[in-house]
């Protein structure tokens, strides 16, 4: 409360509908300090960090916020496409980070999140809320398009070239303190670090590493990996991220059994389009490499992974799509799945089961 002041205008980014971030526990106890620090309610702006996903109906915002501070503060959700947003520099690869300005303005800056594993950008937290969270759509089709990159995965960040660029976001944007937290299996707070975003990020990664970092003696024939419940696993596009993991690590031409419930379907009409233009993976990233588009890289991590191995999945979506289309063997339940997937690979397969397979990083030991 010392950091800020009666007048002073406060901006403070959370995370959106598609992360596991509890929002309602961490974002009252910060409005509770800026209140005693004499800053009004009506001086506060909160934006939710979409990224390049849909943004969410007042219902969902309401959820995400809770009722109270949904009556009685100003809520911005951002919008990639259609949002307000200006330069305020250009990064060593040439991407100009182009930032919801509502946010530029302000004059004390507060990005709320969790950090978590993410994919291609190493981890999450931090700087990822302003860089995909607040940019434009321009500015992270740029970003997200050194995903191919050789360091663009997993557990990296000081080589991989995404990261960099986040961090680069992040400082021509400002950040002026950072609340972060680590949450275990069953969305319970394990560590909270508040301070500078690099501080923060530094701290987060550490226990993130303790916790979901899983060295294997060797890979698996059969990988069944879950992708962590609700709402990771809300739709198909980000169920991938569990899928993508798992490839990572089965035996070349192993078996994949996704679990996953998907209650909204696929995720991305875009990722869908793609998948049904482009038959193979390399023709996905011939295409990527001419003109990125979000959406359409998850199209490439699914094909290149049904190319390599069968995938049986387990889920609610019942359409013909899945096995038409998104080339998966349907199974009623992972029981079933795991029968299959023995059959495919033999009785005396090794079989790893990742419950958490979105936010779990396995690596062959050394």
């Amino acid at each position: 409360s010392t950091l800020v002041g009666p007048g002073d205008k406060v901006g403070i980014v959370i995370d959106d509908y598609t992360r596991p971030c509890p929002t309602k526990m961490i974002l009252p106890p910060v409005l509770a300090e800026l209140k005693n620090a004499g800053v009004k309610d009506v001086d506060v702006l909160i934006i939710i960090a979409t990224g390049t996903h849909t943004p969410p109906s007042a219902d969902v915002v309401k959820e995400l916020v809770g009722d109270k501070i949904f009556r009685n503060y100003m809520i911005l959700s951002h919008d990639a496409v259609n949002g307000n947003h200006v330069t305020v520099g250009r990064t060593k690869r040439g991407n100009d980070i182009e930032v919801l300005k509502e946010y530029v303005e302000t004059d004390f800056k507060i990005l709320l999140g969790d950090i978590e594993y993410h994919y291609f950008a190493g981890y999450g937290g931090t700087r990822k809320s302003i860089l995909p969270g607040i940019s434009s759509k321009n500015t992270i089709q740029r970003n997200h398009s050194l995903l191919f990159e050789k360091h663009s995965c997993m557990g990296v960040l000081k080589e991989n070239p995404i990261n960099q660029e986040m961090n680069e976001a992040l400082h021509l944007a400002g950040c002026d303190f950072a609340l972060s937290v680590v949450q275990n299996s069953h969305h319970r707070i394990i560590g909270a670090w508040a301070g500078k975003p690099e501080l923060v990020m530094d701290a987060g990664v550490k226990l993130v590493d303790t916790m979901y970092k899983k060295e294997i003696s060797e890979a698996p024939d059969i990988i069944i990996t879950a992708a962590n419940g609700h709402p990771h696993d809300i739709n198909l596009y980000q169920s991938m991220k569990a899928m993508h993991t798992a490839c990572q690590i089965v035996k070349p031409h192993g078996v994949i059994v996704l679990v996953a419930e998907c209650p909204q379907g696929h995720g991305s009409q875009l990722y869908i389009d793609w998948l049904k233009k482009y038959k193979t993976s390399q023709e996905i990233q011939q295409a990527l490499h001419a003109n990125f588009v979000i959406g359409a890289h998850k199209a490439f991590y699914h094909r290149i992974t049904i190319e390599n191995h069968p995938v049986l999945f387990v889920s609610e979506m019942n359409t013909p799509d899945v096995t038409e289309l998104f080339g998966f063997i349907k199974e009623k339940t992972p029981n079933d799945a795991l029968k299959q997937a023995l059959a495919l690979s033999g009785e005396e397969s090794k079989v790893l089961v990742v419950p958490q397979g979105t936010t779990t990083f396995l690596c062959l030991h050394k």
